[in-house]
């Protein structure tokens, strides 16, 4: 019998979903090298940008900003919710050269710690550079939505399985929705 390969469903925009990247490599009983990291873009294009204190996120960030407070952190993040997809076809084309993780890492914190705009093609060149991409490919990639496809292909995968939200953990049919401690994390891994 095949072991199912755990899935992280994750948006750059998402508190939650940066929450749980944290826990997820700060913890080696995770194993995060074993995850299937996907991006899922939470608004993506046409739909219409908004503001961190649009009414409709209320619940989102008063929810995020109780967590890191549990976690000790300091949230920064810029007023308007760019479109991902762009920094989900940098990760993926990061992931070829194994820096997947450090930029994944870095669009983050670049977000949530430093308020960056990572719907922004040359702020996304300037972290790939910072984690030892060639900046000048990175560019390249992202002019000619090289990865484009595959990161819509992934994300219609993900919603015909029913996933219409992040952070989703899924390990075969189980699913893991929200944010939740380590040991909750570690315990549904084992499953």
């Amino acid at each position: 019998m095949n072991t199912p390969i755990p899935h992280l469903h994750f948006d750059f925009v998402d508190p939650r979903s940066w929450f749980v990247s944290q826990l997820i490599e700060a913890d080696e009983a995770l194993t995060p090298a074993t995850i299937v990291w996907s991006g899922f873009e939470t608004r993506p294009p046409p739909t219409v940008m908004v503001s961190r204190d649009d009414p409709a996120l209320d619940d989102l960030w008063s929810e995020a900003h109780a967590i890191a407070a549990e976690l000790e952190i300091t949230l920064n993040p810029p007023p308007l919710v760019p479109w991902t997809r762009k920094a989900h076809e940098l990760v993926l084309h990061a992931e070829r050269s194994g820096s997947g993780p450090q930029l994944r890492r870095s669009i983050f914190e670049g977000y949530f710690m430093e308020g960056l705009d990572i719907g922004r093609v040359d702020v996304l060149v300037e972290l790939a550079r910072a984690t030892g991409l060639d900046p000048t490919e990175a560019k390249a990639v992202l002019d000619v939505d090289r990865f484009q496809a595959e990161v819509i292909q992934r994300q219609a995968e993900a919603m015909q399985r029913g996933i219409t939200q992040v952070p989703v953990l899924e390990l075969g049919d189980a699913r893991l929705t929200g944010f939740h401690n380590a040991a909750v994390l570690r315990t549904f891994l084992s499953i």
